[in-house]
């Protein structure tokens, strides 16, 4: 592998971190920006920035997002199937929008939003199939018998993925009424999860290196940055979700949970531009008797 060619796969990955935070902050500022100007308020949420100027910055931000995190290859096999679904999941937060009202009547749903929704995500399902059966034929007829073969966890991981994929489909084709008004709710719930996952997977990739290094158990090592940043989002869903809604202190929970896990998304990203600098992937499997 030439030197020319090592660098140009370096900053490609270091340009696709880096992008990432910088959309995070883009849809930051825009949502910012909305509320503090003369005609805004604060939301309920951020998704609900979808009924206001900001609609074009938070779509086309979710759906740049999903593109990254797909094409992104993760560190692990496990890492990249969660990758994957996270990514499908913000387009589907994108293109079906949040319902305002405490109590959604479908038929009430505005019709050119309603057909928005089913031209969009017929045509996101159908592409989702047709990439599946892409990426399984190279799967099988282009790659080298010895990369084939998936991790346990990659496996358990991608079963997993596909049976959210059938069930999401399945919710939009057999009840098509329920998905417009909670396929948002559904898919945003899917795509943090994905994302608090992969930043656990980070956390037990970056154990696994720091033991290659220096011969202590990886055990040693898993109260690392990522680690952290696992249990901060752990924290903050149940802190804000949990006691948001229950003990009336936060009127637009939704909106700061939101907001919490979004902003440590990005941060997760940057943190991981820097570690990874000079390396476009980290080698983070698991050490031999570990």
């Amino acid at each position: 592998m030439s030197t020319s060619y090592q660098f140009d796969l370096l900053r490609t990955y270091r340009y696709l971190r880096l992008a990432m935070v910088l959309l995070v902050l883009l849809l930051f500022a825009s949502v910012t920006m909305y509320i503090n100007s003369d005609s805004g308020q604060m939301l309920q949420s951020i998704s609900a920035s979808y009924y206001t100027p900001v609609r074009a910055v938070f779509v086309s931000s979710l759906c740049a997002v999903g593109t990254c995190l797909i094409v992104y290859q993760g560190n692990t096999d496990l890492e990249d199937v969660l990758l994957n679904g996270s990514g499908f999941f913000a387009f589907i937060v994108g293109f079906v929008p949040t319902r305002p009202e405490k109590s959604c009547v479908a038929s009430a749903i505005p019709r050119d939003v309603r057909d928005a929704i089913s031209n969009n995500v017929t045509a996101l399902m159908s592409i989702a199939v047709v990439a599946f059966v892409v990426v399984m034929g190279i799967q099988v007829f282009a790659t080298p018998a010895s990369e084939r073969a998936l991790s346990k966890g990659a496996g358990a991981a991608l079963a997993a993925s596909v049976v959210a994929f059938l069930g999401l489909a399945g919710f939009y084709v057999v009840n098509r009424d329920a998905f417009l008004c909670h396929g948002h709710d559904t898919a945003a719930i899917l795509l943090f999860l994905g994302i608090v996952a992969v930043v656990f997977v980070s956390a037990r990739g970056l154990a696994f290196k720091q033991a290659r290094e220096d011969g202590r158990p990886p055990r040693a090592h898993f109260w690392n940055r990522y680690f952290l940043g696992f249990l901060l989002m752990v924290v903050s869903i149940a802190v804000i979700a949990v006691t948001g809604p229950w003990l009336g202190w936060l009127d637009h929970w939704v909106f700061w949970l939101e907001a919490a896990l979004i902003a440590q998304f990005g941060l997760f990203w940057l943190t991981q531009t820097l570690e990874l600098w000079r390396e476009p992937r980290r080698e983070d499997a698991p050490v031999t008797g570990a």
